[in-house]
């Protein structure tokens, strides 16, 4: 790169879109305050769990996804994560970010209009273990992002919990509470691209709040994996530029 730095980088890494990698940031900040990405040769690694163990995101972007990627050794970055996404704000379209970081120190250029610079210290945050899931669903759906993003963000505005069902040719979102709001995606209106459902009449609630909290990183996906069950977690997935998002969020009791 064009650009000095000011520290000897073990990594660096160019996101092609600084706007969609500081959407990733912020929607991890809503779930915990402290990440640590573990960055190989193969790509860019981080999970988090949040204290109430009720959500857990992991976010994963290989070495292709990026416009630049170079590793000397495998290192874990620990960030502030959600004063990052703050200091990371009106960002344009167009605009690259590049990471590097040491064992001591983490610097990250925004490359627009002009050059902007930010340097942290690398913390120190302590790994978490995160279980593996292999949950037993009984409904599997893609569905287009925009309208299931609608449901969920004009849901959470109005409801605490927001259930979900399926029946054979329908995804359906709803007022768990008072059952006067429901949004239905369905198979003929093109809104649901697949949907298998093994067990019929199920009704899963999920805190609202919860999922509004990931709307940001759902946006940079047009097909999300939808799938959720009476003993499973709801699983919402999400692929953009070659990376992945996987948000696991336990039944509200």
């Amino acid at each position: 790169m064009s650009i000095s730095l000011t520290i000897e980088p073990v990594v660096l890494f160019s996101y092609p879109s600084a706007k969609d990698f500081t959407n990733i940031l912020k929607t991890l900040s809503e779930i915990v305050d402290e990440v640590l990405l573990k960055v190989s040769e193969k790509g860019v690694n981080v999970k988090a769990l949040d204290p109430s163990r009720v959500a857990m995101i992991s976010v994963t972007l290989p070495a292709e996804s990026f416009q630049d990627f170079k590793v000397e050794k495998e290192l874990s970055i620990g960030l502030a994560v959600g004063n990052l996404a703050k200091i990371l704000k009106q960002l344009k379209k167009g605009d690259k970010i590049t990471m590097c970081a040491n064992e001591e120190n983490v610097e990250i250029l925004v490359e627009g209009t002009s050059v902007r610079r930010y340097k942290f210290r690398n913390i120190e945050v302590v790994e978490e273990e995160i279980p593996e899931l292999s949950p037993q669903y009984d409904v599997e759906a893609s569905v287009l992002s925009s309208p299931f993003r609608t449901a969920l963000s004009e849901l959470a505005s109005i409801t605490n919990t927001i259930g979900f069902t399926a029946t054979q040719d329908a995804l359906t979102l709803l007022d768990f509470d008072t059952k006067r709001s429901t949004y239905k995606l369905t198979t003929a209106s093109g809104n649901v691209i697949s949907l298998n459902v093994k067990k019929e009449n199920v009704l899963t609630p999920y805190d609202s709040e919860y999922l509004a909290r990931i709307e940001d990183i759902l946006r940079l996906s047009n097909i999300l994996d939808v799938k959720f069950g009476s003993e499973a977690p709801l699983y919402l997935a999400a692929e953009f530029s070659g990376g992945k998002a996987e948000y696991y969020l336990a039944a509200k009791i």
